[in-house]
């Protein structure tokens, strides 16, 4: 008899227990990182190791899911927007508070149906076209960090790279998304004393390959855009590597190339001045769990720009290119591990 008593007693704390610890779990704030790139992607990692470094100081609990689209990488509309239901998908099982949308794929595809909901709230970060472009500007549950491209770094690099001589700078991007939002930027930029001589925006590498062969005597620097997406050549749903794309720019392209992702780089490019993807997930990750903190029916905090950028380098195709930097640029690549023999 005493033994069928303990059995039951044991029985109901455990279901107690349960039911409890179900009731935390529920309680908790939601949040999903939901990311453009796929999970391998460098700027992805780094991203998450920004929102990371925020949530391990968080003494809030949270529950925390992540979902890559990959769709930076996919060759077509079709599939990318199946990758975007995907998203939706992942939205409407996880229930969450608030949607932390990395990238502009992320905004068109997903995160920007949910404007002007009460739930979820939307966190974007790193986007390169306008909060306005996504119906952002104004709504009551939306806030975030705009990708600002480090235009003066860039501008100030090419001066020390030609030991101070303007530049012919050309422009070479796919026709995507985040592509448009970076052309934007770098056609409102006053880029003197450098000038923009030729832009070209290219879904094809074999177009790319033209284009690029094209500059030869007509430009100095040539900065690559976004590159992910790209077919093998017109008409076809064959994808370009991006590393494959990346180390054919080195090897072929008479301007001197400077990318604005530090994967370039990391890929075999020789020199990138790019946006900060780690501060961008740490200011993200700051906004989201302050406003989950705060009193219900608050205003959502202000959109700001993100300022912070890295310098990555690549010494042997710079020096195959007789390109000498300040030891400066070197010690900023090294103090981010960015520095590549």
């Amino acid at each position: 008899m005493k033994k069928g008593k303990a059995a039951i007693l044991t029985g109901t704390f455990l279901v107690v227990a349960l039911l409890l610890l179900g009731g935390f779990n529920l309680s908790k704030p939601r949040i999903l990182v939901l990311h453009s790139s796929d999970r391998n992607s460098s700027t992805a990692k780094k991203m998450d190791e920004g929102i990371q470094r925020v949530l391990d100081k968080n003494r809030q609990p949270v529950s925390v899911r992540r979902h890559y689209l990959g769709i930076d990488s996919l060759p077509d509309d079709d599939h990318r927007e199946d990758a975007g239901k995907e998203g939706q998908r992942a939205v409407w099982q996880f229930d969450p508070d608030v949607i932390l949308a990395v990238d502009d794929e992320a905004q068109e595809y997903v995160a920007r149906r949910y404007v002007s909901r009460a739930r979820p709230k939307v966190v974007f970060t790193a986007i390169d076209r306008e909060p306005q472009f996504y119906g952002y500007a104004g709504a009551a549950n939306v806030t975030g960090i705009v990708e600002v491209l480090p235009l003066d770094a860039i501008r100030e690099t090419l001066l020390q790279a030609r030991k101070g001589l303007p530049a012919r700078l050309a422009v070479i991007s796919n026709t995507g998304t985040t592509g448009a939002g970076q052309l934007r930027q770098i056609q409102a930029f006053n880029w003197a004393p450098h000038s923009v001589v030729e832009v070209h925006t290219l879904d094809d590498f074999a177009s790319w390959q033209a284009a690029i062969q094209g500059m030869a005597g007509k430009a100095d620097a040539l900065l690559v855009l976004s590159y992910d997406g790209l077919t093998v050549r017109p008409k076809t749903r064959e994808s370009a590597a991006p590393v494959t794309v990346i180390r054919w720019i080195e090897a072929n392209a008479q301007p001197l190339p400077i990318g604005i992702r530090v994967d370039y780089v990391e890929q075999g490019g020789g020199l990138s001045v790019a946006p900060s993807s780690r501060a961008m997930g740490e200011a993200a990750a700051t906004t989201t769990l302050a406003w989950l903190k705060a009193k219900p029916g608050s205003p959502p905090p202000p959109i700001v720009e993100g300022s912070h950028y890295s310098v990555a380098i690549r010494d042997a195709a710079l020096r195959a290119r007789n390109v000498r930097l300040p030891s400066i640029y070197i010690e900023a690549a090294r103090l981010n591990q960015l520095y590549y023999p």
